[in-house]
């Protein structure tokens, strides 16, 4: 069977067809999916994909089993940020310009549209293979009229959704099917042939400037990202280098004004 192989066209509402190694379990709309996630980390089989069933937002998120120590295991978030890149880059229309800007925001044409995130084991060192790990995606589907509030928070940011760029003829499930399988490509490349690949594309696709927004509402200075995935910033002048697991202790949770304004 092939890793694309899709017996039934996806419709809204209808469950994803997954790649083999990956499994869906809905989790009903209004319920947290990344709480779910990982209060099932001790029980679910690696590869198992909870998803909203919410119609109006792709929500879901990826249990893992890493095999290297964290350092290199948090590098899946790149990979899945350039799964959801090029999953939106092949469904909708050719004037949506994706983009990454850290910590974890997916941008449509400059606005944030969506955000992957990760987390690790908490009591995981950089060298030690985390028991369990967990990468997850929201993208907002929705089409909102009314009130500009929705589309910029306080600070002046702009947030936008895929139906608003162009994008609303695309379901949640045929979203989440492809985003899980550039996800398993991009992965399956990783193994063959390391971080290099994975890190050079999203490079490319770094919004410009490369500023990183920090818990405190301040912003540190973009240096670059080394070999292993760490981002290497400037906090107050002096160089500081984090790991995708430890973006949202440091930068707060990368969250989406849209969905909150709107829900």
């Amino acid at each position: 069977m092939s890793l694309y192989y899709e017996e039934f066209p996806a419709e809204d509402g209808d469950a994803p067809q997954l790649p083999p190694l990956l499994t869906a379990v809905p989790v009903p709309e209004g319920q947290d999916v990344a709480a779910k996630a990982l209060a099932a980390v001790a029980t679910a089989e690696v590869g198992t994909v909870l998803y909203s069933e919410a119609t109006k937002v792709a929500d879901f998120a990826v249990i893992l089993g890493p095999e290297v120590p964290l350092r290199q295991a948090g590098q899946m978030l790149y990979a899945l940020m350039i799964g959801v890149g090029d999953a939106i880059g092949a469904l909708a229309p050719p004037e949506v310009v994706v983009s990454y800007q850290l910590p974890g925001y997916i941008l449509l044409n400059r606005g944030r549209a969506g955000r992957v995130w990760i987390t690790a084991d908490p009591s995981t060192g950089r060298e030690d293979v985390p028991g369990w790990m967990v990468v997850g995606a929201t993208i907002d589907l929705s089409v909102r009229t009314g009130s500009e509030d929705v589309w910029r928070d306080a600070g002046g940011l702009e947030y936008t959704s895929l139906a608003e760029e162009g994008g609303s003829f695309i379901s949640r499930t045929r979203l989440v099917e492809s985003i899980c399988r550039h996800f398993m490509a991009w992965v399956n490349r990783w193994e063959d042939d390391g971080f290099r690949p994975l890190h050079d594309l999203w490079i490319q696709r770094l919004q410009e400037g490369g500023e990183m927004a920090l818990a405190d509402g301040t912003m540190a200075d973009w240096i670059g990202l080394d070999e292993d995935g760490t981002a290497l910033i400037k906090i107050d002048g002096r160089p500081v280098g984090l790991t995708p697991t430890e973006f949202e202790s440091v930068c707060g949770p990368a969250e989406l004004h849209s969905l909150k304004a709107g829900a």
